[in-house]
């Protein structure tokens, strides 16, 4: 039967069928050319009561760091303040989006505290925003349409309150952490990386810790193409870098915060090369 990984935990392989959750191990074979990840849709055999998986179905997309298979979007989850959004992260997290041609939505949480700056910026640029507080009853009702059937990667720091909304999307409890007063950052809580079933269809991938979703752009002169504001931007130099070229038509069409995320991105793709 066919079915979807959705749990990768010390070589046992957990997969939802239609007849529910089956913990599997791998086929030899399998071994050898590459091993099941959390989103493979495999096909499964019960042998001697026992679950096997003998096919991993080509992939649509694997990202790495999480090692996470067939991922349609990230949805980028903030908070407005407790810790402070950081514009950086979202920018960081957006590119690789546009790297992997994923749809990116975002999340501000806790409106109830303060309202920020950056939701309109990228609504501005065209991204889908939320804003909402975990606090208020239905805060989320509007999301659960945007992860409907799909497989979607929660991306944020710790202390944002992802666990909280995946506890109220998923009617379960989970362990929370609150922030800590001193760093005013996060306490990890979650460890492995688990695909959870959505009641409307669909997966969410609980990500473990700061949720960084590493991508290797090892040519800056590429960086560009992956901000939404440069994509559609006609530039009279063809090896323009958008920086300090004077006659540049592009760098004005970006806001300030935008730009800064983009000059930090060259540097360290710069430090990243292996040379």
């Amino acid at each position: 039967m066919e079915g979807v990984v959705v749990k990768v935990l010390a070589g046992v392989i957990t997969v939802n069928t239609p007849n529910g959750l089956i913990n599997c191990t791998v086929k030899g074979r399998l071994k050898l050319d590459d091993y099941p990840t959390a989103g493979d849709v495999v096909w499964v055999e019960v042998i001697d009561d026992l679950g096997v998986v003998t096919k991993i179905y080509p992939r649509r997309n694997l990202l790495d760091r999480p090692r996470i298979a067939n991922v349609d979007q990230i949805f980028i989850f903030m908070a407005a303040a407790s810790p402070e959004p950081n514009a950086y992260l979202v920018d960081r997290l957006l590119v690789i989006a546009e790297y992997w041609k994923l749809k990116a939505i975002i999340g501000f949480n806790k409106t109830d505290l303060k309202k920020c700056e950056l939701p309109e910026i990228y609504r501005d640029i065209g991204y889908d925003v939320y804003e909402f507080s975990l606090l208020e009853d239905g805060a989320i009702d509007v999301l659960r349409e945007a992860l409907k059937d799909k497989t979607t990667v929660l991306a944020g720091p710790s202390g944002v309150g992802k666990t909280t909304f995946v506890n109220k999307l998923l009617g379960e409890q989970r362990v929370t952490a609150d922030v800590s007063e001193k760093t005013q950052r996060g306490r990890h809580t979650t460890r492995v990386v688990e695909l959870l079933r959505i009641p409307e269809g669909g997966y969410i991938a609980d990500t473990p810790g700061f949720s960084r979703l590493d991508v290797l752009i090892d040519d800056e002169r590429t960086l560009w193409r992956y901000f939404k504001e440069y994509q559609n931007a006609n530039c009279r130099f063809a090896d323009c870098m958008h920086l300090k070229e004077p006659g540049c038509s592009v760098r004005d069409k970006i806001h300030p915060l935008r730009f800064q995320s983009y000059v930090e991105l060259l540097k360290e793709i710069e430090v990243m090369k292996p040379w």
